[in-house]
Order: structure tokens, then sequence, then C-alpha cells
């Protein structure tokens, strides 16, 4: 999975491109995670590249979730593929996700 980082105002944008698998998942985990450094820390995954995602990728995104809920940041998906966004939705994690169909939706969401 390649991972690229940029600041766009307060918030971090990631873009994910790749498999979020058993292999991945712990690079993705502390990669993202070590992005949270503040309080009320703002993030956006952009998961456009994404193809596949596995119950490890899953436990990974839950992982970042919490450590930013924990900071009481916002943290946010983007440009969820259609597959993965089926398995978002039948693990149940589309409740706990604000996910946006394009970045600029999302990057908007975190900036209110």
């Amino acid at each position: 999975m390649e991972l690229q980082e940029e600041r766009v105002g307060e918030a971090f944008v990631v873009t994910a491109k790749g498999r979020l698998d058993g292999a991945s998942s712990s690079i993705f985990a502390d990669r993202i995670g070590g992005l949270i450094t503040d309080q009320k820390p703002k993030l956006l995954v952009d998961f456009a590249g994404v193809d596949f995602v596995t119950s490890a990728g899953l436990r990974a995104v839950l992982m970042v979730l919490k450590k930013v809920k924990a900071a009481n940041g916002s943290f946010a998906l983007c440009g969820v593929q259609d597959s993965v966004r089926d398995v978002l939705d039948i693990s149940g994690f589309t409740a706990m996700l604000s996910i946006h169909p394009a970045r600029s939706d999302g990057i908007a969401a975190l900036s209110l």
C-alpha cells in the first residue's frame, strides 16, 4: 500500500493506494496514527485508490478512528470505491465513519 500525506489548511489529507490487508494494515495504522499529534486533529483519508479491504484493514481504520476520537478530532474517508463501501456497509463501519464522495467534500466537512 502506498500512502501519501499532505497538509490542507488545518487538516491532514492522506491518499491511500492499493490493498488494505494484513500485510499493510499495521503500516497504515502506524503512519496515519503518527499524524495525530495534537488535540482536535482533522484527518481525511482518500480511499479512491483502495480497491480491497480485509478485516485486518478494518481494524486499522478502527484504531485510527479511536485515536482521533480520543484527541477530540475529526476523521473522514472520501472517494470510497463501491466494493470497499460494501465491506464497510456489511461490517457496520459506515455508521461510525464520516464518508464523502469526493476529496473536496471531505475537506469542506472537516473545515466546519
